[in-house]
């Protein structure tokens, strides 16, 4: 299984939040089990951490969410965290989240996570069980009990059950996006994430897009840097520290920026392909 290429660039960024752009914190790791079947013989004893919200205090967090009234704010800010906090992750935990903007099966939504470019194409360790988990526990989505017929379970049909009968009424959950999931889906949108990054800096606009027009067919990195020697109207400047920038930086940026996707080769994805329909740039001299 061919994996993407680390690329190292000179500049940093981050995911935007809901303020303003800052660095995200590690993420705290997830004691998750790997499947249902996993969780119900008591792996990792079904204890998942809530990411810590950047939007409030701990002792502010601690007291709302106790009283069930954590703001959409801090929720969305929990989302945008979880799905930024680990570059890996990223693009898959976006697309799940959009996915579920319509209710799915939890099941279809695992195999919707494992059918995915970056799950494919990528050594991602966790299970689709794990970052489903991951996205309830940060309000990302939110999940109903279903019966063997369907139908949702109240709250009351739980009432003097044990654990063992609970869960023997629950054939599968169904999984849907949260006001805070939804929010979070427009910040971190690729068209927004593409746009914002070619505006960065104006001259670098053009090379951008001839990046991502150049990739609509599968390139191989060495095929990029090819390019680049072979076309003089692409931007490699120098910027801080006398450091000149190199292709690696481009595909990097518009990896990040949801405009490419690897595939045992870089390729200019939907959104992507939509920015260059929209471009609106001139070329530029280094």
């Amino acid at each position: 299984m061919a994996q993407a290429p680390a690329l190292v660039d000179a500049e940093s960024t981050a995911c935007p939040s809901t303020s303003r752009t800052r660095k995200m914190p590690p993420f705290p790791a997830f004691e998750a089990p790997s499947s249902f079947e996993r969780y119900a013989e008591g792996e990792a004893g079904g204890v998942y951490a809530r990411p810590q919200s950047r939007a409030s205090s701990a002792s502010d967090r601690a007291v709302a969410e106790s009283a069930g009234e954590l703001s959409l704010e801090a929720r969305t800010d929990a989302v945008v965290t979880c799905v930024c906090s680990q570059a890996p992750l990223r693009e898959v935990l976006y697309k799940t989240l959009v996915h579920c903007i319509e209710p799915r099966d939890f099941s279809e939504v695992e195999d919707f996570i494992a059918a995915q470019d970056e799950f494919v194409y990528s050594h991602i360790i966790q299970t689709p069980f794990t970052l489903v988990q991951m996205l309830l526990c940060a309000y990302g989505l939110e999940q109903i009990p279903l019966d063997e017929a369907g139908q949702p379970l109240a709250p009351e049909r739980f009432e003097g059950l044990s654990e063992d009968e609970a869960d023997d009424l629950v054939a599968t959950y169904e999984l849907s996006m949260t006001d805070a999931g939804k929010q979070a889906v427009d910040l971190l949108s690729p068209a927004r994430r593409i746009r914002s990054q070619i505006m960065q800096k104006p001259h670098r606009a053009h090379t951008f897009y001839q990046v991502l027009d150049f990739c609509t067919t599968p390139r191989k990195f060495p095929e990029i840097q090819d390019y680049f020697k072979q076309e003089d109207d692409l931007v490699l400047d120098t910027v801080q520290a006398n450091q000149k920038l190199s292709p690696d930086f481009y595909v990097d940026r518009l990896e990040k920026a949801g405009g490419l996707v690897w595939r045992g080769a870089w390729v200019t994805t939907d959104a992507g392909k939509q920015a260059l329909a929209t471009r609106c740039d001139a070329p530029c001299s280094k």
